[in-house]
């Protein structure tokens, strides 16, 4: 089954009424693609290749020649181009790396302000006032926490007993600085 690492015992055959089942190395379920050693390879692969097919697309709007102005242009990248980036990152931000989305994320900033090769990427993302991907994940991931321990239906407050495995921590992301409070722009 899905787990971390490799596996080093043959799986038995499962049967869904009479039918043997065979086993995956990767599954597609509602947009995210589990693979069986949970690192989202693939899945962030098939998110960059959906993610430049969007910017090709959005080019003649964010480019240089572009008439529109930089606060249309990065609304455009805040709401169309960072949610594929970022999809069900909740799930799989703490598992992946994702310094190949904040690769993908320099390189359309870049594209939109038309920033030169010696301007730092720290520097486009203070003057634009964006989050690195590493940071919006984190809010992501936090909002998605706040939202499941106050949900009304008894499922889904049933699975957060799963998350309180050591007694430690709340929940398995509850070792990372969460506890201070977002900062206002």
């Amino acid at each position: 089954m899905f787990r971390k690492g490799t596996s080093r015992k043959e799986l038995k055959t499962l049967s869904f009424f009479d039918e043997d089942l065979t086993w995956d190395k990767e599954v597609k379920y509602l947009g995210l693609i589990l693979d069986d050693k949970l690192i989202f390879r693939s899945h962030l692969k098939y998110n960059t290749e959906k993610f430049w097919a969007k910017v090709h697309l959005l080019i003649p709007l964010i480019g240089r020649r572009s008439p529109l102005t930089l606060e249309n242009k990065l609304l455009l990248f805040k709401q169309v181009l960072r949610p594929i980036l970022t999809y069900a990152a909740q799930i799989w931000g703490l598992a992946a790396t994702v310094k190949k989305a904040q690769i993908l994320q320099n390189k359309i900033l870049r594209i939109i302000v038309n920033a030169p090769w010696y301007v730092r990427n720290s520097v486009i993302h203070n003057d634009l006032k964006i989050q690195t991907i590493d940071e919006f994940i984190k809010e992501l991931s936090r909002n998605f926490f706040q939202k499941l321990v106050n949900h009304t239906n008894p499922t889904v407050l049933d699975q957060l007993n799963y998350t309180h495995n050591n007694g430690k921590y709340a929940f398995p992301y509850a070792t990372t600085k969460w506890s201070t409070p977002l900062k206002p722009p």
